[in-house]
């Protein structure tokens, strides 16, 4: 991928219309400085080349001998080339050539000796010998040198320029696209919240007027066949409508945990005996075995009772759903220096490494879950690791396939 990134910078100028190169070289001269506009720097060379001249012919009459000549007209093709660009330094390099070769090479090199048409006819007999020639060939070609390193140099900067173009453009994609995906999400949720309220109502009322009728056929003191089927039913929707009101309440959840609006009431609370109600609880409801080891001495905490108490049932009930029947469930609590530990093991199936990083994710369930007959949206544990998180502590699982599965849940003492 890089490679590709790197060829697709290194061609981007070569793939420009006409049009878009006109309006990349304007950006690039509309950024640098006034002073460094080509045009001024074809009018500084006509005065660089002057004064070096002047400057060479002053060091000729007074030394006699002046063994360098070129060296300043050299200087004055750097200055061009480095302040004003290729342009600039190719017409200080002929200015130069020319001057030195008139001045230097011939022998009409006493300059102010001569009159202007002389001068001109000698500037056209210039390159006539090849003696002269041959003698500013090295100047030419070092003065083509530092030309052709500043195209270079420009090239990479009107690349520069048009890779930042590019990237700003994508930019704006990216923060045009992340705005429709906000917009998205938080129409996502809004519906969410509102459909799990709206579903909530007539749920509720559902499940009510079951329980109501289950009551009344309790007391009845005959029962027929025809009760018993209407009983039966009514324990269905009464079971049914109760997972419903238990999956909108997820909903609700992770809505509020979404918009921000997860509110913790913080109080002290001895986490032994919030999890022993926990673990009694599930014990009547599926008359599993479910094992607790929990600390002789009172473990106190500030903590969100509530909360944290969904989370210990969420662990629970996922260790004795995804577990066989006839395994034991252990849940240990251990005091720490500066936190607690909470520990929910089980003999299940265990889950593969791959899966581990995924778990916590909203609506994330794995295939083994996803393959077997229990029900579920993959939310538990998403909404677990909120709460943990939001108390400053956190949430892993430990897991083997085939050796069962250890949630831990670390909780600081003040959070």
């Amino acid at each position: 991928m890089e490679t590709k990134l790197t060829a697709k910078k290194r061609h981007s100028v070569k793939k420009m219309s006409l049009e878009q190169r006109v309006e990349l070289r304007r950006r690039y001269v509309a950024k640098i400085p006034r002073w460094r506009h080509p045009m001024v720097g074809y009018l500084t060379a006509v005065f660089l080349v002057g004064l070096f001249l002047l400057s060479s012919l002053l060091l000729q009459h007074f030394l006699g001998h002046f063994q360098f000549p070129a060296t300043l007209f050299m200087l004055a093709v750097l200055f061009s080339a480095l302040l004003w660009g290729t342009g600039p330094a190719l017409f200080t390099l002929i200015l130069s050539t020319i001057g030195l070769g008139y001045c230097f090479l011939t022998d009409s090199f006493a300059f102010f000796d001569h009159t202007w048409p002389e001068r001109v006819t000698a500037i056209s007999n210039l390159f006539d010998d090849w003696h002269t020639t041959v003698q500013l060939l090295p100047f030419v070609f070092s003065g083509l040198t530092i030309a052709l390193i500043t195209s270079q140099r420009e090239r990479a900067r009107l690349q520069a320029l048009a890779t930042e173009q590019d990237l700003q453009e994508y930019a704006r994609e990216l923060e045009l696209i992340n705005k429709r995906l906000e917009a998205a999400d938080q129409s996502k949720d809004h519906f969410l919240s509102v459909a799990s309220h709206e579903l909530k109502t007539p749920i509720t009322t559902i499940r009510g007027q079951a329980q109501m009728m289950l009551r009344r056929i309790s007391k009845q003191a005959k029962s027929t066949s025809d009760v018993e089927g209407v009983e039966l039913a009514l324990e269905r929707i009464n079971e049914q409508t109760g997972r419903l009101t238990s999956l909108i309440d997820e909903l609700l959840d992770v809505s509020s945990i979404r918009a921000g609006k997860t509110v913790l009431h913080k109080r002290s609370c001895d986490l032994r005996h919030l999890c022993r109600d926990v673990v009694d609880d599930q014990r009547l409801l599926t008359i599993r075995q479910i094992q607790l080891d929990v600390p002789a001495g009172p473990v106190k905490i500030e903590i969100d009772v509530d909360r944290i108490s969904q989370v210990i049932i969420n662990l629970v009930s996922n260790a004795l759903k995804y577990s066989p029947d006839g395994s034991p469930v252990l849940v240990v609590v251990r005091a720490e220096k500066d936190h607690v530990l909470l520990m929910v093991s089980d003999k299940g199936q265990g889950i593969a490494s791959d899966h581990l990083e995924h778990i916590f994710e909203s609506f994330y369930r794995t295939p083994d879950a996803e393959a077997s007959k229990k029900h579920g949206l993959g939310l538990g544990l998403a909404i677990a690791k909120d709460i943990v998180e939001r108390h400053e502590g956190s949430i892993w699982c430990e897991s083997e396939p085939g050796e069962g599965s250890t949630f831990y849940v670390k909780l600081p003492y003040k959070a």
